[in-house]
């Protein structure tokens, strides 16, 4: 078992600019599933990017963002999603790929809680004992406390998604490099002064979807954090 401390991790909230944008030529079904574009995008992606697809019609990946673990040519693995259930033979041909740009938000402390989903009963007259199964997962939510900075582009834009209702990326990387990434919506945005105390702001909302894993990046790999101009 191992045990890291989260001093040292970078939280990132997606900026409205795209690294890149390609085009989609096909995907597998399968764990972690790949898709391959149709031609080179400028610049290239790498492992360690986040790339969101879109217009795929696969709902297990469609508008989802995934750290690319591995690039083989135009071939990109998702790293932790799950293609395996879906039921049309392959994506739409008008499906294509966001690379996602990054601005970090520094902050204090940051919490991703995913609480209790639904329970359906399934009992029968025929049954002895309550019968269940699984329904969806419930919403989840997140917030990200620190302080307020008149300077701070990345917690202006989160402010921006509070008034506008827009999703948003958010990529936490831990200082092994692993971490996770999700979308979601900004519907808290507190601001808090007090006797002796500095100007805290704390940001939360709702989790769309879900939260996707990476793992720690191979030795020597030094993860990229594009930051918008």
């Amino acid at each position: 078992m191992s045990r890291i401390s989260s001093q040292g991790s970078l939280i990132m909230i997606s900026d409205d600019l795209k690294v890149a944008q390609g085009d989609l030529a096909s995907a597998t079904k399968a764990s972690p599933a790949t898709v391959t574009l149709s031609a080179a995008v400028d610049p290239p992606v790498v492992v360690g990017d986040t790339v969101i697809p879109r217009g795929t019609f696969w709902k297990s990946i469609d508008d989802q963002p995934f750290r690319v673990s591995a690039v083989a040519g135009l071939v990109l693995t998702l790293e932790d999603s799950d293609t395996t259930n879906e039921i049309t033979p392959d994506i739409l041909g008008t499906a294509k790929l966001d690379v996602t740009s990054w601005l970090e938000l520094c902050r204090s402390n940051f919490n991703a809680n995913s609480p209790a989903g639904a329970t359906i009963d399934v009992t029968t007259l025929c049954d002895n004992a309550h019968k269940i199964v699984a329904g969806l997962p419930a919403i989840g939510t997140w917030t990200a406390a620190g302080f307020y900075d008149v300077n701070d582009f990345a917690m202006f834009k989160a402010r921006d998604d509070y008034r506008s209702g827009a999703k948003m990326g958010i990529q936490v990387v831990l200082a092994d490099g692993s971490g996770w990434v999700f979308l979601g919506i900004v519907n808290q945005f507190d601001l808090t002064l007090g006797l002796n105390a500095a100007v805290a702001n704390n940001i939360g909302g709702q989790i769309d979807g879900r939260l996707n894993f990476f793992k720690t990046p191979p030795t020597g790999f030094v993860p990229s954090i594009p930051q918008a101009a």
